[in-house]
Order: C-alpha cells, then structure tokens, then sequence
C-alpha cells in the first residue's frame, strides 16, 4: 500500500471526525442536561479536539510529522474517537515508533467497530503488521500487585494489571524498570529481537526506607 493511498484514507477518516464533532458540539447545545457545567466542558472539549485534529491533518501535509502527532493525540485525549487512532498510529510509525504505532493501529481495529470501512480496515491490518515487524513483546509476572512499569519515551506500550504485565516494545536495546512505593526498584537491560516474544518474572524486594533503586546492572529476572 503507497504511503498516498493511506494518507487519503486518513484524511477520509479525519474529515468524517470533524463532522461528528462539529455534531456533538451542536447537540451539546441544544439538548438539555443536568448538569450545565459539565456540557460546557465537553462542548469545549470538543470544540479543542476539532481544532486540534485540523490542525494535525495540516502539519501531517506539511510534513511535520511530530508535530502532527502531538496534536492528534491531543485530540484523541479529549475525544476518545477511535477514528483519530489511525492518524495516531501511522504518524507514531512515520516518526520512528514502531511499538506505540503497533499499539494504536490494534486499538483502532478493536474500537472503530462498524464506523469505518471494511477496506479501510484492511489497510489498517497491512500497516500493523508492517509496524508489529520491529516490535518485541515481553510478559512479566511481578510478586507485588500493581508494580509500575517506566519505558524509555517513545519506545513502548505497558498494558495490564494485577501481578502481569504485557509489554510492546520496539526491537533492540531496551532499558525497562519495574517499581512500586516501599520496594527496591529493578531495572532490566534486555536485547530484543524484532518479532521475538519473551516470558519473564521479576521480583521486587521490600526496601528498608521506602523506594529505591538498585540492580541496574544484575536485575533479578529470570525466565518462566
């Protein structure tokens, strides 16, 4: 698929967003609430994730794709449609982030339901697994409820709860830290390749004086 062919089809998509919004602005106008406060917020919110999202579509034609990336995922914040997510998604993989690219072409393909396409669809499948081939996948099980994962910027997606987390990383040298309030920080130095997928466990330690870090060098971890 040519990168014009997709970028129509973000624009497509884009321009069918504005008009939604543009609707729900009206509607939040004229239909009447409970609580008043509350549809001003959401008629500026948007209003805001309108303007934002014109404004992404232009800096994306302007070829400023970083630019147009902060600006459509700001409008997604604030509006949580999934058809934002894949301009999200493939400025995330025109910038370099290959992970979080992966992970929002899936939640675009999972969330946008019947308002999108089928060939749109399509496309958006292509593209995943052209961005999913310079990720890695780990999943880790923690002995404490609700660890921390931090990643370095731009360079992974952490999802999960409980004792496991799923993580989707880019392939490569990978820094990644694990931590909760009260236990010993562990940070692990991974190699991963690209499409590789690995199970770990790590274990976090009761600190004496509350969180800290330690193990940058030797984490404990180790295969499941």
């Amino acid at each position: 698929m040519s990168s014009g062919r997709l970028e129509r089809v973000a624009r497509f998509l884009t321009g069918g967003l504005m008009a939604g919004l543009a609707f729900l602005m009206g509607l939040g106008g004229q239909e009447p609430v409970a609580e008043p406060s509350q549809t001003v917020t959401s008629a500026s919110a948007m209003s805001e994730a309108w303007h934002l999202a014109e404004s992404a579509q232009m800096l994306a034609e302007a070829h400023e794709p970083a630019a147009a990336l902060t600006e459509a995922q700001r409008a997604y914040d604030l509006s949580r449609d999934p058809l934002l997510l894949l301009q999200v998604a493939r400025l995330e993989r025109k910038v370099g982030n290959a992970a979080r690219s992966t992970h929002a072409f899936e939640l675009f393909l999972v969330q946008c339901g019947d308002r999108a396409p089928e060939r749109i669809k399509l496309l958006a499948g292509r593209e995943l697994m052209a961005a999913a081939a310079g990720t890695a996948r780990l999943a880790v099980q923690t002995n404490v409820l609700g660890a921390s994962v931090e990643l370095e910027p731009q360079r992974g997606v952490a999802t999960g709860s409980g004792f496991v987390v799923s993580v989707l990383l880019d392939a490569g040298e990978r820094r990644v830290s694990f931590s909760k309030p009260g236990y010993e920080t562990q940070t692990l130095q991974l190699k991963l390749d690209a499409g590789e997928s690995r199970t770990l466990r790590v274990d976090l330690e009761k600190a004496d004086g509350g969180r800290s870090e330690s193990g940058a060098e030797k984490p404990r971890w180790s295969r499941l």
